[in-house]
């Protein structure tokens, strides 16, 4: 059966169109880029930390890496929130305002800021010249690109890394829950200012309830996005 699935794997392949934006050489491309790479990211951590069931996901493939993606008409509550998470970053995102994302996974229902495990998402922004989206799990560099060839070649290795890395990490305990805080730009950023789906608080920080261990999981590059 094992043999079988692989052979499968391999027979497959995806084209980069069918998930991102096949150039990126405008701003609305770019920023079109960031939210797919963070849309991909996010539900293949998700899915390969079993925070959620099979059936909250889809499958898509890109070249020969098989990928999950977050279901938005998803009968897991759970996951729809997530969907709901990401596209409040969105709007963070366009209005440049999103500076860093860190998802959090915590064992407590009451407290929330104690954490076994985090990924974070870090953006910065640029009229012109290069840019880099950075993903760390819990913080060490895999990859980089300043160009669109490069860009494609470092979101494959981002991606594979994170499969990869996921898949050697011990099981997460049975019962976790997640979730996600936003940092600003705050020389631009209105202090009242909260995406759909998000709200204010004092906590900007985590704490890990053992000592964790920091992997800089890769960063893209886009013309815009740094």
């Amino acid at each position: 059966m094992a043999c079988s699935k692989q052979l499968q794997r391999e027979s497959k392949t995806g084209a980069w169109s069918a998930i991102f934006p096949t150039e990126q050489v405008t701003e609305q491309q770019s920023t079109l880029f960031v939210k797919k790479l963070l849309a991909v990211a996010v539900s293949n951590i998700t899915y390969l930390r079993t925070i959620f069931p099979e059936h909250a996901f889809g499958d898509r493939c890109l070249e020969d890496l098989n990928l999950k993606i977050l279901r938005d008409d998803s009968s897991c509550p759970g996951a729809c929130q997530v969907i709901q998470w990401v596209k409040g970053c969105f709007d963070a995102l366009d209005k440049k305002y999103l500076r860093m994302i860190i998802v959090g996974i915590y064992e407590d229902a009451n407290d929330p800021n104690t954490i076994v495990e985090s990924y974070s998402f870090k953006f910065s922004y640029s009229k012109s010249g290069n840019g880099t989206v950075e993903i760390f799990r819990n913080g060490d560099s895999l990859a980089t690109a300043h160009s669109t060839a490069e860009t494609r070649k470092a979101t494959i290795k981002l991606l594979r890394t994170i499969v990869v890395l996921t898949q050697t990490l011990k099981p997460l305990p049975d019962e976790v829950l997640m979730t996600m805080k936003l940092l600003y730009y705050d020389d631009v950023t209105p202090p009242d200012y909260q995406p759909p789906g998000f709200q204010d608080t004092d906590a900007c920080e985590f704490l890990f309830k053992q000592e964790p261990m920091n992997i800089k999981i890769g960063d893209v590059a886009t013309p815009f996005h740094m």
